[in-house]
């Protein structure tokens, strides 16, 4: 079972450029950038309890950290470069993540080895869904989920659809939170792949649990999951 986002494909680099060009337009209109984004990335995680994984979370954030900073600078938001921001957050979706180097080599070695496969990733459906097809890799899939939140009920449920034991399945991901401790809590071994993850899954990351087994890259998880 492996999870989409920064596993399969890389997706946080989308959000850093299209974060970097908001904070230009903000810096553009004298107002201190490094700023900004410190406030934004603290109202996105804390926005995640309200709006989950809908793509109108970060551009709202963008706009509300833009906000934060005119109020605390003592005027008002102009409506022209909060719209300049939102507009170059949601940037993020206009462009399709490339693959993570070896995923579609991992995948093939795995399906030649008899070995069934599922994808389970979280987010909005619509645009899982799309990075889905558009990265090629449907094909390799026995099943597909995209839920709002991944748990062990929804990983065991995926394991059954697959028509395998719990004790022969496998997660692999690159989040802590998200990824790996639901998949314990489930009964699955795990591999975690130390990949980039914004601010609401890196809080968990110096929290390795026992039996997790770590890798650097994707291409290291076949030889450890067909010993």
């Amino acid at each position: 079972m492996f999870d989409g986002d920064d596993t399969l494909w890389s997706t946080e680099q989308l959000y850093d450029d299209a974060r970097s060009r908001a904070r230009d337009v903000v810096a553009a209109s004298g107002l201190d950038g490094a700023k900004w984004e410190e406030c934004e990335r603290r109202i996105d995680v804390q926005n995640v309890s309200q709006l989950g994984y809908s793509i109108e979370r970060f551009p709202g954030s963008c706009v509300q950290a833009y906000e934060d900073l005119c109020q605390r600078a003592g005027y008002a938001a102009d409506p022209d470069i909060a719209a300049r921001v939102r507009q170059a957050a949601r940037s993020v979706f206009e462009h399709d993540p490339k693959l993570v180097s070896g995923a579609r080599e991992t995948l093939t070695f795995l399906r030649a080895k008899g070995a069934r496969l599922a994808l389970l990733t979280k987010g909005d459906e619509q645009l899982q869904s799309r990075r889905m097809e558009r990265s090629g890799l449907r094909d390799f899939f026995d099943v597909i989920r995209i839920v709002p939140e991944k748990s062990p009920e929804i990983i065991r449920a995926v394991v059954a659809a697959l028509g395998v034991h719990l004790g022969s399945a496998w997660m692999v991901g690159n989040s802590i939170r998200s990824d790996i401790l639901p998949a314990i809590d489930a009964g699955l071994r795990v591999v975690w792949i130390g990949a980039h993850v914004w601010e609401y899954e890196r809080a968990y990351d110096r929290a390795v649990p026992d039996g997790v087994i770590a890798v650097s890259h994707l291409a290291d998880v076949p030889a450890l999951i067909t010993q």
